[in-house]
């Protein structure tokens, strides 16, 4: 099976070990389609326990369920990844979970064995929450990636992952500048 998926050069980093990842900056520098795309290239190329989390997610519709589902079809990877309600699966045992952080902090303790966790959203997630689920995400190798668009300089997001970071924090601003993709609509309204 030969599938090509673009990743541009500024979410190359998310190929390397690193314990976190972070990406954060405006709209338009298309962080959560490059995000995803990385993980789907993972998750095919070896069996890989991912989960998806935002600080509250009422429903699977407030995931980023659909944005896989949606890049899986494009990107001709039906064959591979099987759809269902609440979870992605790999033909490899690769397994994509969504989860809220705020209100399933007992659901949340049980995902040890993850991979990689990726917070989406990441500027409404609490110092609380944070202090729940990075020692929850030890597996040896694991990885914790996080996205979002700044609010406030001293959003524990902010804090904890760009103004604090230290040498197993990989942090990059992207911008539309770093979008290949960025749509004519956006441009015209920039």
């Amino acid at each position: 099976m030969e599938i090509e998926i673009q990743i541009p050069r500024a979410f190359k980093p998310l190929f390397d070990p690193k314990r976190y990842k972070v990406y954060y900056g405006g709209r338009g520098g298309a962080k959560s389609h490059n995000i995803a795309r990385a993980l789907l290239v993972i998750g095919m190329q070896k069996p890989t326990r991912i989960v998806c989390a935002r600080e509250i997610q009422k429903s699977i519709k407030d995931s980023v369920h659909q944005l896989l589902s949606d890049i899986i079809r494009e990107s001709g990877l039906t064959e591979f990844y099987t759809i269902q309600l609440d979870s992605i699966k790999g033909k490899n045992g690769t397994e994509f979970k969504f989860r809220g952080l705020k209100h399933n902090t007992t659901d949340m303790k049980s995902l040890e064995g993850a991979d990689i966790l990726w917070i989406e959203e990441a500027e409404n997630v609490s110092h609380n929450s944070y202090e729940i689920v990075i020692p929850t995400i030890r597996k040896d190798g694991s990885e914790i990636w996080v996205s979002f668009n700044p609010k406030n300089p001293n959003d524990p997001t902010y804090v904890r992952m760009v103004k604090n970071a230290d040498e197993d924090v990989m942090v990059k601003k992207v911008s539309w500048r770093d979008n290949p993709f960025f749509p004519a609509v956006l441009e015209k309204e920039r």
